[in-house]
C-alpha cells in the first residue's frame, strides 16, 4: 500500500487534475451590499455643451451678425443725408453770395442789380381770390343790401352798465357799431336762428298763401324735445302765412319745421340753404344745425351776425310786419275754427316805447339753458327817424335782455353819448 505521503500526494494530484479538467468560470463583478450606486467614472465622458445649447449660442452670434450690418447700414444711410445737408446748405450759401456779389453799388452809391443772375428763389405772389359764393335760387330773393357791422374809436365798450354778458348796438344804415361788450364772442343763438328760418322760408316758397299739411309725426318729437310749440294739430290745412307768423311771434318749433318741409322737402336740406344765404349776408361766424334753435354743440353764431340778420329782414315790408305784429289770428280751419291767436314773445315782455327816444318796430326772443335768454329788436329814432339793431344774449331771466335794450336805446341813440351812463336798470 502506498505510504500516507504518497497517498496524499496522489490525493492532491487527483484533485489537481480535477480541477484542471473543469471548466472556468468567469469572476463576478464586486457588488456592494449599498443600495447606493456610483458610475463607473472612466466610462463616463465630459462633453463641453449639450447639442441644443450649442445651437443656441449659433443663432445668437448669427443674430448680433445681422443687427451689425443693419446699425452699419443705418449709420451709412445717416451720413450720407447728412453730406446731402451739408452740400445743399453750401449751394445756397454760395448763391446767396453771388446774388450779393451781382447787387452792388455803383460810383454814385446807388445799388445796381445785375440781370445776368434771375432770382429763382422768390415764391410767386399769390392772386387774392374771395371763395364763390354758394348758388341761392329763389322765387323771392330779397335784393337789398346787408350792413357789415363796423368797430370804430368811437364804440362804447359797455361793461357792468349792461346786465347781459353780450350786447350790441348797430346803426342799421351805415353798420357802425355804436356800443359792444363781447360782441364778437361766440353764442348759442337759440330761437333767434327762426329770423333766418322766416327769411329763408319767404325766399324759397313761391306761394305764401298755400297751405301745408301739418302732420302729427313733425308735432311730436318736437315736443318731446321741450321745444314752443305754435298749437298747430296734425292733419290741419295751414297756411303758409300762418306759419310764418307761427314761426316768428310765439317761436312754433312745428311751425319751423313745416316751412323747411313745406320749403325744401326735409330739414336738412333747408339747413344747407340757411347757411348759404347767411354767407351771403356775411355772417360768417354763423353755423345752423337745424331751423328751430335747439342747442347743438355747432349751432352758433355772434351778436354781430344776428344784428346783420335783423337788419335785412326789416328792410322787407312783409318780413318787417311779421316781426312787429303784437298778435296774429291765424285762418279758420277744421281743427282750429276760429284759429288760433298768435303772441309776440317780444311785445308781450314791452310795448318798445319805452326809452322814451326810439320806438321798438320788431323783434325775436331766444332761450337755451345753454345759451340763456336772448333778444333781438330793431328801433327807429323818434326824432331822426334813424334805425338801430340792438342784440343781447345769455342773461339769466327773459327781463334783463329787455331792460338792457331799453337802457341802450335811450343812452346810446342820441347825438351825444354821455360820459358815464347810469348803471343798468335790469332787474336781479
Amino acid at each position: 500500500m502506498p505510504d500516507q505521503n504518497q497517498r496524499r500526494s496522489g490525493q492532491t494530484h487527483t484533485n489537481t487534475d480535477r480541477q484542471n479538467r473543469q471548466p472556468q468560470r468567469p469572476t463576478a463583478p464586486y457588488r456592494s451590499a449599498s443600495p447606493y450606486t456610483v458610475p463607473d467614472r472612466t466610462a463616463s465622458r465630459r462633453v463641453p455643451y449639450p447639442p441644443s445649447e450649442l445651437r443656441r449660442r449659433q443663432l445668437l452670434r448669427q443674430k448680433q451678425r445681422r443687427r451689425r450690418r443693419i446699425l452699419l447700414t443705418v449709420t451709412t444711410l445717416l451720413c450720407l443725408l447728412l453730406l446731402a445737408a451739408l452740400v445743399t446748405a453750401a449751394v445756397f450759401a454760395i448763391r446767396g453770395a453771388v446774388g450779393a456779389f451781382g447787387s452792388r453799388e455803383d460810383s454814385t452809391g446807388t445799388p445796381t442789380v445785375s440781370d445776368q443772375i434771375p432770382d429763382t428763389t422768390a415764391a410767386p405772389i399769390p392772386v387774392e381770390t374771395e371763395p364763390p359764393l354758394p348758388a341761392y335760387d329763389a322765387p323771392h330773393r330779397i335784393t337789398s343790401d346787408a350792413i357789415t357791422p363796423t368797430f370804430t374809436a368811437g364804440t362804447a365798450v359797455l361793461s357792468d352798465t349792461v346786465s347781459c354778458p353780450h350786447a350790441i348796438l348797430i346803426h342799421a344804415e351805415t353798420g357802425a357799431v355804436i356800443a359792444g361788450k363781447n360782441a364778437e364772442d361766440i353764442i348759442y343763438p337759440a330761437s333767434m336762428t327762426k329770423l333766418m328760418t322766416v327769411l329763408v322760408a319767404y325766399e324759397m316758397i313761391p306761394e305764401i298763401d298755400e297751405t301745408f299739411r301739418m302732420t302729427q309725426e313733425i308735432i311730436d318729437p318736437l315736443y318731446l324735445e321741450g321745444l314752443s310749440l305754435a298749437g298747430f294739430s296734425g292733419g290741419e290745412e295751414v297756411v303758409i302765412r300762418d306759419l310764418l307768423y307761427g314761426s316768428a311771434l310765439p317761436s312754433g318749433a312745428e311751425a319751423s319745421y313745416a316751412l323747411a318741409v313745406a320749403a325744401c322737402g326735409s330739414e336738412e336740406a333747408f339747413v344747407e340753404k340757411m347757411n348759404d344765404r347767411a354767407l351771403l349776408l356775411g355772417m360768417y361766424n354763423t353755423h345752423f344745425e337745424n331751423c328751430t334753435g335747439a342747442h347743438h354743440p355747432d349751432h352758433v353764431s355772434t351778436l354781430s351776425d344776428i344784428g346783420i340778420l335783423m337788419a335785412f329782414m326789416m328792410q322787407n315790408e312783409t318780413l318787417a310786419g311779421i316781426l312787429g305784429t303784437y298778435q296774429h289770428t291765424t285762418t279758420p280751419t277744421t281743427e282750429h275754427p276760429e284759429g288760433i291767436v298768435l303772441t309776440s314773445t317780444v311785445f308781450s315782455r314791452m310795448d318798445g316805447s319805452e326809452s322814451g327816444v326810439c320806438t321798438v318796430l320788431g323783434g325775436k326772443t331766444g332761450y337755451t339753458a345753454q345759451g340763456g335768454q336772448c333778444l333781438a329788436t330793431y328801433a327807429e329814432s323818434n326824432t331822426t327817424g334813424e334805425g338801430f339793431v340792438c342784440v343781447t344774449a345769455g342773461g339769466e331771466t327773459k327781463w334783463r335782455p329787455v331792460y338792457d335794450s331799453i337802457y341802450l336805446y335811450q343812452f346810446y341813440t342820441g347825438s351825444v353819448i354821455p360820459d358815464t351812463p347810469p348803471g343798468s336798470a335790469a332787474p336781479t
